[in-house]
């Protein structure tokens, strides 16, 4: 039967009094109830007690409601605290999750900003809670050490890529490629050449700017030798400039994540947009990753290098990367047609010459020559040597370990590992992108880009974990279906 309310009743309606509590107008199957029911957040008391003064001046705001409207932020994609407070004021799930009673106001969104920056700033708070998150998925063992897939993306910067200037800096050598250089010199000791001077060389000078490896951030530098020009941002003078495309240049941040077969993130480092891949993944690998002791390494192309391989195997793991094919022209009588003898340690070309090593360059690639006077009548000669008096082939000081990855990429559990990763680490970029505010950042400095980060990727977890304890019908239905169609397939197969 057709009705139409009255603006009498409407008007009624919207004045009258009721009484009524928070925990009665909040779902039971609401987002927030599964979050509060599997995280604890209390412990941030005492992280954040000592911070404040116990005897003297107002009462701060608690500061986990402070903490709790930031996952509110995060978990709900808002990617600004500014707009989450303005919805906390209208929305009755989020004052349930935050404690804070209907009439009671909402803490103003400079509040955290202001407690950031005069009390957090410098504490290690934020790295405190996402290891915690890390300790209680380990208590509900959902976590599975064996294998982590790694990858990095980039994360927008809040800065103007027209106010860029140029600036000299000096790339400081880390310890992994001083290893590198120190075998290089062994080798061309044993060989009698002369070592390769030092790259750190600390000869005084003026001016220039020093980047450093460990915390990606841009320092005043008193050296000027080994310098060299980039492009810094003057809004935000921590993150990178790589290209985009062929043209287009972007502001960026990069973060380094790994996760578990199952999506749980277990670590994440956030390095300035112009830190390559392979050398952001030595000091993640050994800092953030190296203590879960995993078995095997998954990650794309762009690890696939033989420093990385050899750091990764020297500490009992395997490395799966896929193929990365050579750089330059290809040509018919390139390396592949040499072949390399190790027990000897020469190249044997189609014509069954060898190619004895010469010499090893700054890289680490030794270079195998052969001289045209005795190459003879070979019918390969014209088309192999192309008017040069020698002939080189490269190989790398830890090709081995290139060699290992190979066979393991085309072994069986190779195969069956590496399409996992668009189902793990490719997915969660993709969520936390599309739902959770990681396709750009509103925080300037690396240092904070890194505090921010830490809570994104624990309220990832947090929220995985609310719906993997606390799944909806819809999901469970989901999961069934799901085991049915793999004991059909099982039943199939056998």
């Amino acid at each position: 039967m057709y009705f139409e309310k009255d603006k009498f009743s409407i008007n009624y309606d919207r004045n009258k009094t009721e009484l009524a509590c928070l925990e009665m107008l909040v779902p039971e199957d609401h987002l927030v109830r599964k979050v509060e029911k599997v995280l604890d957040l209390s412990f941030i008391h005492g992280l954040t007690r000592d911070l404040y003064c116990q005897d003297n001046g107002r009462k701060n705001i608690d500061t986990v409601i402070l903490f709790k409207i930031l996952i509110l932020n995060f978990l709900f994609g808002n990617n600004s605290i500014r707009k989450t407070c303005e919805e906390a004021k209208v929305n009755i799930a989020y004052r349930w999750y935050l404690g804070i009673g209907i009439s009671d106001p909402i803490p103003n969104y400079s509040t955290f900003s202001q407690n950031y920056i005069r009390k957090f700033s410098n504490t290690d708070i934020f790295e405190k809670i996402f290891e915690h998150v890390l300790e209680v998925l380990f208590e509900y063992k959902v976590i599975d050490t064996s294998i982590i897939f790694v990858d990095g993306t980039h994360i927008k910067a809040n800065a103007n890529k027209k106010k860029i200037e140029k600036k000299q800096i000096k790339v400081i050598t880390d310890k992994y490629h001083k290893e590198l250089k120190k075998e290089i010199n062994d080798f061309r000791e044993l060989n009698g050449r002369d070592k390769y001077p030092s790259d750190d060389d600390n000869d005084e000078g003026d001016g220039g700017y020093t980047i450093d490896d460990k915390t990606g951030e841009i320092k005043e530098n008193t050296n000027n030798k080994n310098v060299k020009e980039i492009n810094v941002s003057k809004t935000d003078p921590d993150c990178g400039v790589f290209n985009k495309g062929e043209h287009e240049i972007q502001l960026a941040y990069v973060d380094q994540v790994a996760c578990d077969t199952h999506g749980w993130i277990m670590g994440y480092e956030v390095n300035p947009g112009n830190v390559h891949d392979s050398k952001a993944f030595l000091p993640f690998f050994e800092n953030k990753l190296l203590k879960f002791k995993p078995e095997t390494i998954c990650a794309d192309a762009g690890y696939a290098n033989a420093l990385c391989a050899h750091i990764v195997q020297e500490n009992n793991c395997k490395l799966l990367v896929p193929y990365s094919a050579p750089k330059g022209q290809r040509t018919e009588l390139g390396k592949r047609a040499f072949e390399y003898i190790p027990e000897i340690d020469n190249f044997i070309c189609p014509n069954r010459k060898l190619l004895v090593p010469w010499n090893i360059n700054k890289n680490g690639y030794i270079e195998y020559k052969i001289h045209e006077s005795e190459c003879g009548n070979c019918p390969y000669k014209k088309e192999c040597l192309k008017g040069y008096a020698f002939k080189t082939v490269r190989n790398h000081l830890y090709e081995d370990c290139m060699l290992i990855c190979r066979d393991y990429r085309l072994s069986e559990e190779g195969k069956k590992i590496y399409p996992q990763r668009k189902q793990t680490i490719e997915r969660i970029f993709a969520d936390g992108k599309e739902n959770h505010g990681l396709r750009y950042t509103r925080f300037k400095g690396l240092q904070k880009n890194i505090n921010i980060r830490a809570l994104l990727y624990s309220c990832l977890n947090i929220k995985k974990l609310a719906l993997l304890k606390y799944p909806t019908p819809e999901a469970i239905r989901k999961r069934e279906k799901n085991k049915l169609n793999e004991a059909q397939k099982a039943s199939f197969s056998f």
